[in-house]
């Protein structure tokens, strides 16, 4: 079995961590399907308000797709379609009902299927909404065929959820899955877990290339994985990329005929009260009013769908993002703190060691972080910083830069094809410029894949 060895990186120190046991969470009373990460897709709406739905109804159609549908995560009564900027679809809420009912979509045999069969089956029930193409990291498209399909059942982001919790369980779902990604690519399907892991769901998993993978965050990245194993070569060298809980949703279906919406989340941060930082087995979609009785009182937070490093703030109002397994709260510093700069920093973590903390042994292991940034944006000091967290032979600061200049031309040489907006985070943690490259990246992806008719 090959293994990936990734020696750049950052494990952020971060205290506060999921400790108690996978435990089951009360079902709510509302479930949305969120579109969040879907916002540059333009939907035709498929239900109205006060309409009846079942888990696996079709909800909404891909107008650039016709025919790519997206189904709701649960039963009950349509309540609410919410809008952001501009009338753009954010989230179809639905009031659960009591008993649970599905919408049978039928199973399909795929050993019989042929691949343009498959392909149909997943847009008509909504499977292609969890499978992303690279380049430009796109919700994937049944006219691009995948020269190879990535299974990322590995997790090195902060507080999220093992692929080993999600796939518990559900192990025959799981080979079930990655049996109908066999049908859809002309070559392999690769499969990367964790050089640790004990799940025979994956170390014995038939029809895929296995590889393992060591070392800090970024290394459970795809895009490290394809970086590795099979660079992507050019804008039409198209690779898929699924999640391990991605291929169990996709196996359920192929088994079943049911569109699978259980989760496994975590509640992590110094913003939840600490016999409440946990695993919880629970449904996509819940609603974040759900979460907040884990929230510790009478303290000012930051609410976070998702992981502090790519997720998304959110407030009591709004879900879960359609792919976030975590939920985070991190205290908001609205206070600065007199003559910082001055302090040893005792009780402070900084990647460049600017505190006394990294230049001395100390037992401390874990380090309280805020949300403030101590600074504002302002030019680039040295790119070579950046090098330290990108395992992948990308020159960070330049491609940063070439996006910003829209020389789309120069970024590509510079490896924007090879990356996702989620490699940029570490930079971004550590930058001292204070410069957001994840949103960076991620406009820059977006118009280079529209000018090239993506």
């Amino acid at each position: 079995m090959r293994k990936i060895v990734v020696k750049k990186g950052l494990d952020i120190p971060l205290s506060a961590l999921p400790s108690r046991p996978l435990q089951s969470f009360s079902k709510p009373s509302l479930i949305s399907l969120n579109l969040t990460p879907f916002e540059d897709l333009r939907f035709k709406l498929l239900v109205q308000e006060g309409g009846e739905v079942k888990i696996g109804t079709q909800l909404l159609e891909n107008k650039a797709i016709p025919g790519q549908f997206f189904v709701s995560p649960a039963s009950g009564v349509v309540k609410e379609i919410r809008r952001g900027p501009k009338r753009l679809l954010r989230d179809i809420v639905i009031e659960t009902s009591k008993q649970e009912s599905y919408q049978e979509h039928g199973g399909i045999n795929i050993d019989k299927a042929s691949q343009e069969e498959i392909v149909a089956y997943l847009l008509r029930t909504g499977l292609f909404a969890h499978i992303r193409m690279r380049p430009f990291d796109l919700i994937a498209h049944p006219k691009h065929s995948p020269r190879a399909i990535f299974v990322k059942a590995c997790e090195s982001l902060p507080y999220v959820p093992s692929a080993e919790m999600q796939i518990e369980r559900e192990e025959e779902s799981f080979q079930i899955g990655l049996r109908a990604l066999q049908k859809l690519t002309m070559t392999k399907v690769y499969l990367v877990f964790n050089e640790n892991t004990t799940c025979k769901a994956l170390l014995e998993a038939d029809g895929v290339e296995k590889w393992m993978v060591s070392g800090p965050h970024p290394s459970a990245n795809s895009s490290v994985h394809i970086h590795h194993i099979a660079p992507i070569l050019d804008a039409e060298d198209v690779v898929w990329t699924l999640s391990a809980l991605d291929v169990v949703i996709l196996g359920k279906m192929v088994e079943k005929g049911r569109y699978h919406v259980d989760r496994v989340i975590s509640m992590a941060g110094e913003g939840i009260l600490e016999e409440n930082r946990g695993y919880f087995r629970t449904q996509m979609g819940i609603p974040i009013a759900s979460l907040l009785s884990a929230q510790v009182p009478n303290i000012s937070v930051r609410l976070i769908s998702g992981d502090p490093l790519t997720g998304n703030q959110v407030n009591e109002s709004d879900f879960l993002n359609f792919f976030h397994t975590a939920f985070t709260a991190i205290p908001e510093n609205t206070r600065r703190e007199p003559f910082h700069f001055l302090r040893l920093g005792l009780n402070k973590y900084s990647a460049h060691r600017a505190y006394l903390t990294g230049h001395i042994k100390s037992s401390k292991k874990e380090f309280s972080f805020t949300t403030n940034q101590h600074g504002e944006e302002r030019a680039f000091i040295d790119g070579s910083i950046y090098d330290k967290v990108m395992p992948m032979k990308i020159p960070t600061m330049y491609l940063v830069r070439a996006i910003l200049a829209e020389d789309f031309d120069l970024a590509q040489k510079l490896g924007l094809l090879e990356v996702s907006s989620e490699d940029f985070a570490l930079s971004t943690f550590i930058c001292p410029s204070k410069i957001e490259m994840v949103g960076i990246v991620k406009k820059g992806l977006a118009a280079y894949s529209r000018e090239l008719g993506f």
